[in-house]
């Protein structure tokens, strides 16, 4: 069996903004700002990471209470916010995801995703897609602030049920270089999709995925038969 690492904003969902506004408008509401915005972008990020950057540059300092006490209102919040915005699923994906549920597949579609495992499940729950994923292999935002840290618990968990487990044995799959580096940290292989994201393929050069491919094919086989071609990558090797 092999685990496809699926990250989920801009990967296998676009949310219109929902998960951003969610947070700005925790973010206003609990310092009593009349204006907010973000000074980086949060693509790739761990939502851990980024409401640790948020407190830290209004408070000068992060305590975790604060912080994880904004990230209990984000959750409150993201339900009300996903209605209002014109999200959607990604092309082929919902076909794609059931595909590789089949009881033959090779494959297990697993997350990892900056997300807090709450806001992935909302976010995949609005959009019909929540019932795809194994979880006893998935990883989430809150376990670390370092996207890195989140593929080395990743392999851990593998390596813990199997000594002989390889890197390969994960498929990362993502539209943004920090999930590259997050593959590249355990010398795994990372499959780019561009359509849901906001970088070019040039834009990847540095971190040298594994694969760039503009959109999941309209024939999951196709997809399936890609991933059979991780079998021979060795880590931090560009195929």
């Amino acid at each position: 069996m092999k685990y496809l690492m699926w990250d989920v904003d801009g990967t296998l969902i676009l949310s219109g903004g929902a998960g951003k506004d969610a947070m700005i408008k925790v973010i206003k509401d609990y310092y009593f700002l009349d204006a907010f915005d973000f000074n980086k972008s949060l693509a790739g990020r761990t939502d851990s990471d980024i409401i640790k950057s948020v407190v830290t540059r209004l408070r000068g300092r992060c305590n975790s209470a604060e912080a994880a006490g904004l990230l209990i209102r984000y959750h409150m919040e993201l339900p009300k916010q996903l209605p209002l915005h014109k999200g959607r699923v990604l092309k082929n994906v919902q076909k794609t995801l059931e595909y590789f549920c089949q009881s033959d597949s090779r494959y297990c579609n697993c997350l990892l995703t900056g997300n807090t495992s709450t806001g992935a499940h909302l976010k995949l729950q609005h959009f019909g897609l929540d019932q795809y994923f194994n979880h006893e292999h998935s990883v989430f935002g809150e376990i670390s602030e370092n996207r890195e840290m989140l593929a080395k618990v990743a392999f851990h968990r593998l390596y813990m049920q199997n000594e002989q487990a390889k890197p390969n044995e994960l498929i990362f799959i993502g539209d943004t270089p920090n999930d590259v580096r997050c593959a590249n940290a355990i010398g795994a292989p990372c499959l780019i999709i561009l359509e849901g994201s906001g970088y070019k393929p040039e834009d990847f050069a540095e971190v040298k995925p594994w694969k760039i491919i503009d959109c999941l094919p309209d024939n999951p086989k196709q997809l399936e038969l890609l991933l059979d071609e991780a079998e021979n990558y060795a880590g931090g090797q560009n195929a």
